[in-house]
C-alpha cells in the first residue's frame, strides 16, 4: 500500500480541488477521510499481484561532482546532489526503464540551488498529471505536524471553478508498498522515503486532473501550466478567523512557482472483442469492448443493457448494482506479461458514462511495460492473447 493524500482528495472533494470557504471541522474531517483510505488500499495491495525487482540507483560521477563543487561550493552541491539522486531514486522506484516507459519525463535541474520549488518529473495516465517535487526548507517540527494538522496544497495558477480559486492536496512520496495506519508510523516513513534532514528537503507527489489543465489551457491558450505549492495551517487560519482558503494561502510564503508542459499519455488499446462477462452474484451481464492500458492506469471500456438510461436518471441503486458487478470482473481480470509476471487489480475508483461506453478506471504508481503483454484472462478464460 501507499499513502496518498493526493489520491484521498478524490473522495474528499470534487475532481480532487477544494473550493471556497474553509470551516473548523475540515481537518478532521480529511483526516477521518486519510484513514479511511489507508485502510481501503491495504486491502486493495493484498490483491495486488505484479513483481517487479528494481534495485535504487544513486550515480554522481566524479566529474559532475567535480564541478558541482567548483561552481557552487560544497554546501550547494550537497542540495543540487539531492535533486539529482531523487530523480534517479524516482526513475528506479517507479519502474521506468524497466518497463521501457517513454512518456515519463525528467526536467532539467535549477543551476541555483536557493530553497524552494524544484520540478523533478512527471508522467499523466489519462485521468491525471502526477507530478514529483522537491519543497524546502520543511523543518522536521513541520513534519512531526503533518496531517495533524499541517498539509501541503498545490494550485493551478489562474484555474478559477464558477470564479472561485482551486486548490488540492499534495502528498509526500512514500515507497509503493507502504502500510502505514498511526500518525507516527506515517512520520517515520516520511524521514526514511522522502526527506534529507540535513537540507530540510521533502519529496512530494501532487496529482492534477486533466481536465483542470485542459481548461486552464483554454482558457489561456497557452500549453503551458503553472503551479504553486505552499504549506497549509489551517488551526492557524482558523484562528485568524480567515474564511477564504485562497486569501490565506496567498498571504502566506509559498515554497514558489514552476511552469511546465503537461505530459503525454502513452497507452497500449486491447480490442476484447465484445466478450461478454455475467456477473455470479447479480446475473447482470457485461460486454467488455476494450480495455486501455497505460504504464500506471487501465481502463476497462464496457456496456451494459440499460447504462444510458440509469445515467440519465442517475439511478444510484441501479448504478451501484452494476458497480459491484464492475468491481468484480475487474477483479477477475489477470493481465499476463511475456515474463511471466501478472497485474490484478481490486475495482474501480471511477466509471463515467463516456463515448458510448461506461469507462471503468483505477491508476497506480509502479510502471508496467503496456508494450510486453501475453494475455489478458478473465475468471481464468483467455479473452486476448498476443499473436
Amino acid at each position: 500500500m501507499k499513502l496518498s493524500i493526493a489520491e484521498l482528495a478524490e473522495d474528499c472533494f470534487p475532481e480532487n480541488v477544494m473550493i471556497g470557504k474553509a470551516d473548523a471541522e475540515l481537518t478532521s474531517r480529511v483526516k477521518a477521510r486519510v484513514l479511511a483510505r489507508i485502510e481501503a488500499e491495504n486491502s486493495a495491495a493484498d490483491m495486488r499481484e505484479k513483481r517487479l525487482s528494481v534495485r535504487p540507483r544513486r550515480i554522481v560521477t566524479l566529474g559532475l561532482a567535480a564541478a558541482l563543487m567548483l561552481s557552487f561550493g560544497l554546501a550547494a552541491y550537497a542540495i543540487g546532489s539531492i535533486h539529482a539522486a531523487r530523480q534517479q531514486e524516482l526513475r528506479a522506484e517507479l519502474n521506468i526503464s524497466e518497463s521501457h516507459t517513454e512518456s515519463y519525463v525528467e526536467y532539467e535541474l535549477p543551476e541555483e540551488n536557493a530553497p524552494g520549488l524544484v520540478l523533478l518529473s512527471a508522467i499523466q495516465d489519462g485521468s491525471f498529471q502526477k507530478v514529483y517535487v522537491d519543497v524546502s526548507p520543511v523543518t522536521r517540527e513541520q513534519l512531526d505536524r503533518y496531517t495533524e494538522p499541517l498539509l501541503f496544497m498545490w494550485q493551478l495558477e489562474g484555474f478559477r471553478v464558477d470564479g472561485q480559486e482551486a486548490f488540492g492536496m499534495a502528498s509526500p512520496r512514500l515507497r509503493e508498498g507502504r502500510v502505514v495506519h498511526e500518525h507516527g508510523e506515517t512520520v517515520a516513513a516520511i524521514l526514511e522515503d522522502a526527506y534529507d534532514a540535513e537540507n530540510q528537503t521533502l519529496t512530494l507527489r501532487i496529482e492534477i486532473p486533466l481536465s483542470q489543465i485542459r481548461e486552464l489551457q483554454r482558457q489561456t491558450g497557452s500549453e503551458r501550466v503553472g503551479l504553486t505549492v505552499w504549506l497549509w495551517d489551517p488551526q492557524a487560519q482558523a484562528e485568524a478567523g480567515e474564511e477564504s482558503l485562497g486569501d490565506w494561502l496567498h498571504s502566506q510564503p509559498s515554497f514558489g512557482s514552476v511552469s511546465f508542459r503537461p505530459t503525454e499519455r502513452e497507452m497500449t488499446v486491447f480490442d476484447l472483442g465484445g466478450f461478454r462477462y455475467r456477473d455470479p452474484e447479480t446475473g447482470r451481464e457485461l460486454e467488455l469492448v476494450a480495455l486501455e492500458l497505460s504504464p500506471t492506469a487501465a481502463v476497462w471500456r464496457l456496456r451494459y443493457a440499460g447504462m444510458e438510461e440509469s445515467f440519465a436518471a442517475q439511478d444510484q441503486e441501479e448504478l451501484s448494482t452494476w458497480a459491484h458487478a464492475e468491481d468484480r470482473m475487474i477483479r477477475e481480470t489477470q493481465i499476463v506479461f511475456a515474463d511471466g509476471s501478472s497485474l490484478t487489480l481490486p475495482g474501480a475508483v471511477a466509471a463515467p458514462l463516456e463515448d458510448g461506453t461506461v469507462n471503468c478506471g483505477i491508476g497506480w504508481e509502479r510502471a508496467v511495460d503496456i508494450h510486453n503483454v501475453q494475455q489478458i484472462t478473465l475468471d481464468g478464460q483467455v479473452i486476448w492473447e498476443a499473436p
